[in-house]
């Protein structure tokens, strides 16, 4: 009944346009359209706004983004922080018009704002933040969604993704408004408080990703094929690219002008090998030695290598592992014994002998560059200084002019890497089988269940309450040694039954290190019906890391069957 109220308030409030109204009188009838537009308004978390677009307080709309505009716009009074929100956007249908809508709510509350004029990648609104000295950052994205999604991310004045405690200060201040609370300058444009960002940020940004990232030979002989997967990278990677000395970068010409539609791939993400389709076909006719593919908004980067005659996709632990290895083998003498790497807990451990090898120290944090990103800020009253954070997921980040994954930098360094290995007679492939062969083999994967009726989600919720109560003694031929509690943040040794706090923020994870050194994350959503199993093994060769990470998952997975069936 609370969805039909709403629904009925939208199409009798003077505040609501005509269009909208004509959309929502096509809705007449159809309860369950209905229900799922207005049941609730879409919710502010962590990782702020991400929804379908279209009319209702459950879609992403201008609504919607003026509504948790005008609640940013109170927070920030309240905390007395000025400076203005830089806001940047994507290639997503609608994010110029959200930017605007957002604009025009921000200068209506007397808050200056820095706008990008053009799509942009979100590292670069993350280094404009602290470039401008703003309060906050605004980038509307829905990072690697399908089409029919957009989002709205906020930033903190480090230009760090706001944590639980700073968004939830914002969902609060959103849950106490109505549309009739928000203020709009309807031409913001023209308003005094509007500010363009132009190319001053962006050589500046360009500048910085050139000192971060270390000098290498050989980069002109280095044949790279970039698509941006229709999004914000286009102009950006070939760009740093060529000021770094790679002058044999060519683009999927389907692929490289910003289109929402994402026309060529059904999925725009560097994680899917299908997204990589047209530029394999390409690479058989133009012959390349490296293919790097970023995500619409340019945060996440993927990489493929030819390896004997074939295309092969790293994951994202395995370009991890090679960035870290790279930079923490170029630091100044003395320099490795205060530098760290930071990964999330379901990223490779096989960093942590890497780094060992240089004197380096690993942390980790939970899943979420935002975890990485705070954590860069505490290390200095340390003595410490941050070399470079990854996440299994695609993330990376090294130095520290931006404060999230950068797909940009990213997407450089991988190539310098190439061209030097290239320069020795190797291809990226070649330097991670000698890094197996000197660390051990590190493999991984990652499950995903999905539950479709109410009844299995609530027996999904059954089954890791068991879990947590009764811990599993061992996943199939290993014997689990040591149980991780992420949200009683507690560590017991079932050797000797000795707990140990986690020093970190309370998360909803389990995850179960065996006496073989395998580690068995189960990671459920906190707002879908979903749950996430990240899998690891380390083994002396590939024969026997494949056969105990088979082993593992066959036996997680009947665990979780069985589970579900109790």
């Amino acid at each position: 009944m609370e969805a039909v109220r709403r629904y009925e308030a939208w199409l009798q409030d003077p505040l609501i346009d005509e269009g909208t109204k004509a959309e929502l009188r096509g809705l007449a009838g159809n309860k369950e359209e209905i229900e799922d537009r207005f049941f609730k308004w879409l919710e502010f978390g962590t990782g702020g706004l991400r929804g379908r677009l279209g009319a209702g307080s459950n879609r992403m709309n201008v609504y919607t983004v003026r509504l948790v505009t005008q609640a940013l716009a109170n927070y920030l009074k309240v905390q007395g922080k000025e400076g203005g929100v830089a806001i940047a956007h994507d290639s997503r249908h609608m994010s110029r018009e959200f930017t605007e809508a957002a604009a025009g709510v921000l200068v209506a509350n007397g808050i200056k704002v820095y706008v990008f004029p053009d799509v942009a990648p979100t590292p670069l609104l993350s280094f404009a933040v602290r470039h401008v000295r703003a309060a906050a950052g605004i980038v509307i994205t829905a990072s690697h969604n399908p089409p029919e999604y957009n989002g709205y991310k906020v930033y903190n004045e480090r230009g760090n993704q706001m944590l639980a405690e700073e968004a939830l200060s914002i969902s609060s201040q959103m849950a106490e408004l109505g549309l009739d609370s928000v203020l709009a300058d309807p031409n913001p444009q023209e308003n005094l408080l509007w500010n363009s960002l132009g190319d001053e940020v962006l050589e500046a940004y360009y500048q910085k990703l050139l000192e971060i990232a270390p000098k290498v030979e050989n980069a002109e002989n280095l044949r790279i094929l970039y698509t941006p997967l229709h999004g914000t990278g286009g102009r950006y990677v070939p760009d740093i690219l060529q000021q770094a000395g790679f002058s044999q970068v060519a683009a999927v010409p389907e692929q490289l002008e910003p289109d929402g539609n994402f026309p060529t791939v059904s999925f725009p993400n560097p994680e899917d090998p299908e997204a990589f389709k047209l530029a394999f076909a390409q690479a058989g006719q133009t012959p390349c030695d490296l293919i790097i593919a970023t995500d619409p908004d340019a945060d996440r980067m993927g990489v493929a290598v030819p390896q004997k005659g074939k295309w092969v996709l790293l994951n994202g632990n395995q370009v991890g592992v090679l960035l870290a290895d790279f930079l923490l083998a170029r630091l100044a003498p003395g320099q490795a014994a205060r530098s760290v790497v930071v990964k999330t807990i379901v990223t490779t451990d096989m960093v942590q002998s890497v780094a060992a090898k240089y004197g380096a120290e690993v942390r980790e944090t939970l899943t979420g560059f935002k975890y990485i990103g705070t954590l860069m800020d505490e290390l200095p009253a340390e003595n410490r200084e941050f070399v470079f954070g990854f996440e299994e997921s695609y993330g990376y980040l090294a130095g520290t002019a931006v404060r999230d994954k950068d797909a940009v930098l990213a997407s450089l360094l991988i190539a310098q890497v190439a061209a030097f290995y290239q320069a020795q007679g190797l291809t990226l492939a070649d330097r991670l089988e000698e890094l197996f062969a000197e660390h051990g083999w590190y493999l991984q994967d990652l499950v995903s269940f999905t539950f479709a009726t109410s009844l299995e989600a609530e027996r999904s919720r059954q089954f890791i309450s068991r879990l947590e109560k009764q811990p599993i003694a061992s996943i199939g031929e290993e014997r689990v040694v040591e149980v991780l509690n992420y949200g009683s943040s507690l560590r017991l040794d079932l050797r000797t039954q000795e707990e140990r706090a986690i020093r970190l923020p309370k998360e909803g994870v389990l995850q179960w290190i065996t006496e073989a050194g395998s580690k068995v994350t189960l990671r459920p959503s906190g707002t879908e019906p979903k749950m996430k199993l990240y899998l690891e093994v380390r083994a002396e060769n590939r024969q026997e890391a494949e056969r105990r990470l088979l082993k593992i998952k066959e036996a997680f997975d009947e665990l979780v069957r069985s589970g579900l069936e109790a």
